[in-house]
């Protein structure tokens, strides 16, 4: 059995989250949701990263006021648990669940292989992470559904205000 790379959406037809593949079983939609759920801790992990390096990069500024260490300080501290708990998180999706799900679905490769086969496809389709891109297709149907959600940031000299959209009003 081998995965078709569709898109990253509800495939309505299969029952499927992202579609992966053509005749969707309960097998196949428990893959799909681990690999969901493997994206969901590279994407932590790359955002912990991301803070931790900005927090680091503030703390080497020697004018560094003392609010701003303090800050900084719990906020390394936050984000280098995050990292620690998303990697834990991840390499038992990868080492457990994904091979146990690989074996039930005759896959010959390993988690890793796979995981870069994958990232290939996601590369090649302009994907940069299917968790990502389900959260964005999530927020777009709220929005579709609750255009008041909406705002408008208004920029001026001195100041910075935000004003959500009125459902009610016309335009």
């Amino acid at each position: 059995m081998w995965a078709y790379f569709i898109m990253p959406a509800y495939n309505s037809t299969t029952g499927g989250p992202m579609g992966m593949f053509q005749n969707s079983t309960k097998e196949t939609k428990e893959f799909e949701k681990i690999i969901l759920e493997i994206e969901k801790e590279r994407d932590t992990i790359s955002w912990a990263h991301t803070t931790i390096q900005s927090c680091l990069w503030n703390l080497e500024n020697p004018k560094v006021e003392r609010w701003v260490i303090d800050w900084c300080v719990r906020d390394l501290r936050e984000n280098l648990n995050k990292k620690e708990e998303a990697n834990a998180k991840l390499q038992y999706l990868k080492y457990t669940k994904l091979r146990q799900q690989m074996f039930m679905l005759n896959m010959t490769t390993n988690p890793d292989k796979f995981l870069d086969d994958l990232d290939e496809l996601k590369k090649q389709k302009g994907i940069n992470n299917l968790w990502k891109e389900e959260q964005y297709k999530e927020w777009r149907e709220d929005i579709k559904k609750h255009p008041e959600k909406v705002g408008k940031l208004h920029i001026t000299e001195d100041s910075f205000t935000f004003e959500f959209g009125d459902k009610n009003k016309k335009n």
